[in-house]
């Protein structure tokens, strides 16, 4: 019943705000010495760019726009001053005549007005950037996007991140998709908006970060096709991918299919730990291999020119193997010798089905709904022996576990004349899990977890201020074998940024959500074969609740970027690693620990160039665990990118000198991340990349583990992350790229994880 009132309400309101649908701008651009050619014309409502287009060899441009409300229209040439109006579309019924004034003293300042690429525009919660001219001509998608100062994109493995390398929620005319960008034409981006302060629709989800890709009015999909493959040498990792998208006016079909495969990573360790009976001391070597396949089919309906539906069917299969073998030492009253072997096997499958629709009742007033269902299955068998002195020990672990779950959403969203934008919504769902340890015969475990979550969100502008407020209730249900939990939990979102002038800005944000523990955490059966150690999950975990301020300070002056940014997070009730030791065996579980709190200082610098960029991303962190003393961490990220002619150039690091938790610390004794990239592009859709990793030499690490009587230290060396090349291959074809489908490149976003019971 609830659903249904809402729609009521929804139809209501929908129908009295609906707009008519949109018409035609239509002028030429001329001065002086006649008409100009290559001027830039833009369509802007509300500081938000519509459209956009180049005029042709006779001055003349066509734009569309809707029929109600005030549009302002900018126009830029080189060697002329800019032209601005302001109208409401039923006054130009007619072709207009716009003549541009010479401005010859002040080339350089119509030079950046030109180039949009320069030009940052605010908004609430996030910034809105737009791509150069060169960028819009290289065909791939992941590097245009390399332009863009908040994110680092990765066109050889085809992945967008956040600076902090959290990927974001990718939506296309913000809608959500699940499938990459890797169909766009970058010639088709009109631009590129990077919230920081996530609505509460999506808190949710989980995501920090959302990437909303604009593209122009009037463009509709295409048939495209994509084929690409990576291997390293010698064999360590690779991948296979193809995609593709082939349809009419009113019908799209997207398909993909991607292999993944690892070879034999090898890590060799050295572990001393000890507890009140014990101490052990053993060198080991481990061996991972693995396969991973994905396969995914869209279909996408224009039922009308204001109805959308598309539907999904999305499927997983992977299978890795882990072996382990290891000597040394172990003592109680006397030493003795130590010796293990063990194999682990998970295999996995996924299955999901989705379906979506959308009623546009006017262009910038819409309802959305999704629904989908998910199926997984997942096997892990474990298997150890160990030798002390004489004696042998064989235990074995087998899991055989399954995963239902699903969701119905629904979704308003309606931006106003005056700038001011409205959201509301409700989103159900569940999930059922079975955990069943065959090889103990104990009962199985069952997992069930129910959530309803409405929410709504409101944001405007008054005069230089942006500001957005969203606010969202969610109700959970949660059932963890005999632990059976409810709670209401809120969820708030809330940014103000001051638009101080065209090349300074400050933004406050502030975010409350909260995150229920997954299964991982609830499963209370021990998933390790080491005889002196237990590893489970809690089923008494409650939700961690999360608040977030952050304050920023943005400055861009043509092609440099610089935002220095401090926040705060406290978290209670955090789920974090913990444990005991009883009878001489440590037991390694979660718990909520109480209040945790973390001061973070970044500092983001980007300066682009003819062809290329330069960033360096990097901070400071601070933890405070309850009774602990402050302990901090130091990380950077850097990132450069080149084009000459059909070469294109690229060099990334990663850097973390350690990870912190309550009771362990891992120290990382060379960057995580550091490659060197040479592309070398044939044909503009057609190219080879040639990339050495770990330049800085093999990753090591060390972890130190320390709670109550047991003590622990590992010493980690990664032998296959030294320098070692991969060579990549893309190809992409495109055709008749003007007879593209009507219902837009934007994809349903449901990739069902599945169930993993280990950590």
């Amino acid at each position: 019943m609830r659903h249904i009132r809402l729609l009521s309400l929804a139809y209501f309101l929908l129908t009295a705000w609906s707009l008519s649908v949109a018409q035609s701008i239509r002028g030429t651009v001329d001065s002086a010495n006649g008409p100009v050619s290559g001027a830039f014309v833009s369509l802007f409502k509300n500081d938000s760019i519509l459209s956009m287009c180049q005029t042709d060899g006779k001055g003349t441009f066509s734009l569309n726009c809707p029929e109600q409300g005030k549009y302002g229209l900018v126009i830029s040439s080189l060697g002329y001053k800019d032209y601005e109006h302001v109208f409401s579309p039923d006054t130009l019924s007619a072709p207009f005549l716009f003549r541009l004034e010479e401005n010859p003293l002040e080339l350089d300042e119509v030079v950046v007005s030109g180039d949009r690429s320069q030009i940052i525009k605010r908004t609430a919660n996030g910034q809105i950037f737009y791509l150069s001219e060169e960028a819009k001509k290289r065909r791939n998608p992941f590097q245009a996007l390399q332009e863009i100062p908040t994110l680092i994109s990765d066109e050889a493995n085809s992945t967008v991140t956040m600076l902090d390398g959290k990927p974001p929620l990718i939506l296309i005319d913000g809608h959500r998709m699940n499938s990459g960008i890797n169909p766009i034409n970058p010639s088709e981006i009109e631009s590129v908006e990077v919230i920081d302060v996530v609505p509460a629709r999506y808190l949710q989800d989980g995501y920090t970060g959302i990437v909303n890709i604009k593209l122009k009015r009037g463009k509709e999909p295409y048939f495209w096709t994509e084929v690409a493959t990576r291997h390293d040498f010698p064999l360590y990792k690779g991948l296979g991918v193809y995609y593709f998208e082939v349809g009419n006016q009113n019908y799209s079909l997207y398909g993909r299919t991607a292999y993944n495969y690892t070879y034999n990573e090898n890590k060799e360790s050295h572990t001393e730990r000890s507890n009140s009976t014990y101490s052990q001391i053993y060198d080991s070597s481990n061996r991972t291999h693995g396969h991973s396949w994905l396969g995914e089919l869209l279909l996408k309906w224009a039922i009308t020119p204001k109805d959308y539906l598309a539907a999904q069917l999305y499927l997983t299969d992977n299978k890795s193997t882990d072996q382990a073998n290891g000597n040394g030492e172990y003592t109680e009253t006397t030493a003795m010798p130590y010796s293990f072997s063990s194999r682990d096997v998970n295999k996995g499958k996924v299955f999901t089905s989705s379906i979506y629709y959308e009623h546009a009742f006017a262009e910038n007033n819409k309802l959305e709904m999704q629904a989908s269902y998910n199926y997984n299955r997942n096997n892990l068998n474990s298997e150890r022996t160990e030798q002390y002195g004489e004696a042998l020990q064989t235990p074995v672990s087998i899991f055989r576990n399954t995963r239902h779950s699903g969701n119905v959403d629904i979704d308003y969203a309606r931006d106003y004349e005056s700038g001011a934008s409205f959201s509301l919504g409700s989103h159900t769902s569940g999930q059922f899990d079975e955990i069943d340890q065959t090889s103990t015969g104990y009962p199985i475990f069952n997992h069930r977890k129910l959530n309803e979550y409405v929410f709504g969100s409101y944001g405007g502008k008054a005069g230089k201020l942006y500001y957005m407020a969203s606010a969202g209730m969610e109700l959970i249900w949660l059932k963890a074998g005999d632990a059976d939990h409810h709670y209401i939990r809120p969820r708030v979102s809330a940014s103000a940024t001051w638009d101080i002038n065209d090349n300074n800005s400050l933004q406050l944000g502030y975010t409350l959500s909260n995150e229920a523990p997954d299964i991982a955490l609830l499963n209370p059966y021990n998933t390790s074969t080491d005889s002196l150690v237990v590893s489970s999950g809690n089923p008494y975990l409650t939700p961690e609740t999360s608040h977030l301020a952050e304050l920023s300070y943005t400055f861009n002056q043509g092609v440099l970027y610089l935002t220095p940014s401090v926040s705060y997070t406290k978290t209670n009730d955090l789920i974090e690693a913990d444990g005991f030791t009883e009878n001489g065996i440590y037991h390694n579980t979660y718990n909520n620990l109480g209040h945790f709190s973390m001061m973070n200082y970044t500092l983001n610098l980007s300066y682009r160039f003819k062809g290329g960029r330069i960033a360096v991303y990097g901070g400071w962190q601070d933890y405070y665990y309850p009774g602990q003393q402050a302990r901090g961490t130091f990380f950077t990220n850097f990132d450069f990118n080149a084009k000459v002619k059909k070469f294109s150039f690229y060099a990334y690091m990663t850097y973390m000198n350690r990870n912190i938790y309550q009771i362990s610390t891992t120290r990382y004794y060379r960057p995580t991340m550091v490659c060197a990239q040479v592309n070398y592009n044939f044909t503009p859709d057609f190219y080879i990349a040639f990339c050495l990793q770990d330049a800085t030499g093999r990753l090591r690490s060390r972890t130190e583990t320390a709670n109550g009587s047991y003590n622990s230290v590992t010493h980690d060396r990664f032998m296959d992350r030294c320098l070692r090349p991969w060579v990549l291959v893309r190809y992409t074809f495109r055709k008749n790229p003007h007879r593209k489908i009507k219902l837009g490149n934007y994809f349903i976003n449901n990739e069902e994880k599945g169930i993993n019971i280990k950590k």
